[in-house]
């Protein structure tokens, strides 16, 4: 795989430089003006807006992935299905909320949540309710794909896009940075769970998402067959997560300079929020430990919480380029 099969926008065909450049050119307008409305726009609306609400169904791990912040000790713990059903019934509300996309994952892997399949189906009960729902995303290792958890995705229609990290393309290194995953068994899940949709004539849109050490990685024809099978397929780079520089990645230009500070305002605050599963509520899918709580669902409702005065004076800090600040995001280099 070359350093292109990397970037969905590589240039194909005669006209491939055109297209790129038109590509680039209509998603950076369209964010900009996602971000304007964002922070001008809909904050003067009664209704909030949220494009990513993430359920962190199950805060532990059973990996201990190479570039993963992750402190598994520090708080496992599972969601109450009294708090999910909480946050599901106040979000339907639209003359108050304007919910996009629901990820049912943060942290831990949701398929060892035990009670998986009373989430998914408090989910289906409430979509069946409602003529506009967000739609509901869902992330695994895929690890515990299997038995009653397949059973549990294919036998509702809770989750409308399912993906599956599997990163490095080939066996040994994947196993390098999903440590304590193994290839065989990963691959061999999906493989089956595919094959289980297909003979109960289940359409799932699906994909994989995986990581790479760099930009020309070595691709096994096995995984270019799973692949293959799914409905799309992202491939990343590593990146520091909120900035910990303990994950043994090389600095960015900008951080190499002492004086440069992170500043400007971040489009995942700006965006989204996040329920743990103890029912605190934090500002973005980047705190996996819980540093950025901004508010609890036992005290005040997610309404409040989303335009309440913490998340607000985390906005104006950025846009005073005061991001340097604020405790959990003063470390992080997002955009």
């Amino acid at each position: 795989m070359s350093g292109t099969d990397l970037d969905r926008y590589a240039p194909t065909g005669p006209f491939g430089h055109v297209k790129d450049a038109v590509l680039r050119a209509k998603m950076h307008v369209e964010r900009q003006l996602d971000r304007a409305t964002a922070l001008h726009v809909e904050p003067r609306r009664r209704r909030a807006v949220i494009r990513e609400l993430n359920f962190e169904l199950c805060s532990a791990c059973n990996l201990r992935c190479k570039w993963c912040s992750l402190d598994s000790k520090l708080r496992a713990g599972m969601m109450k299905i009294e708090t999910f059903d909480r946050v599901l019934e106040e979000i339907v509300d639209t003359s108050r909320f304007d919910v996009r996309v629901l990820n049912l994952h943060h942290s831990g892997d949701i398929l060892l949540h035990p009670r998986l399949r009373a989430f998914l189906e408090s989910l289906d009960r409430e979509k069946a309710r409602h003529d506009v729902f967000p739609s509901v995303q869902a992330l695994t290792s895929a690890t515990h794909l299997r038995g009653a958890a397949v059973d549990a995705i294919l036998e509702t229609d809770a989750v409308d896009w399912l993906r599956f990290s599997v990163d490095g393309g080939n066996p040994a290194a994947f196993e390098e940075i999903r440590v304590g995953a193994k290839w065989d068994e990963v691959v061999g899940n999906i493989h089956a769970f595919l094959d289980e949709a297909e003979r109960r004539k289940k359409t799932v849109r699906t994909g994989i998402i995986s990581v790479f050490e760099t930009s020309e990685p070595d691709i096994t024809p096995e995984f270019r067959e799973l692949v293959q099978r799914v409905t799309n397929f992202m491939p990343r780079l590593p990146h520091n997560w909120i900035g910990k520089a303990d994950l043994g990645l090389a600095a960015e230009p900008a951080e190499l300079e002492e004086s440069a500070g992170p500043t400007g305002l971040c489009k995942f605050v700006l965006s989204q929020i996040v329920v743990l599963y103890d029912g605190s509520v934090t500002l973005c899918c980047n705190d996996l430990n819980a540093e950025g709580v901004i508010g609890n669902l036992a005290d005040s409702s997610l309404y409040e919480i989303f335009r309440g005065p913490a998340r607000r004076e985390h906005i104006d800090a950025m846009r005073a380029n005061r991001r340097a600040d604020l405790g959990f995001c003063g470390t992080c280099t997002q955009a």
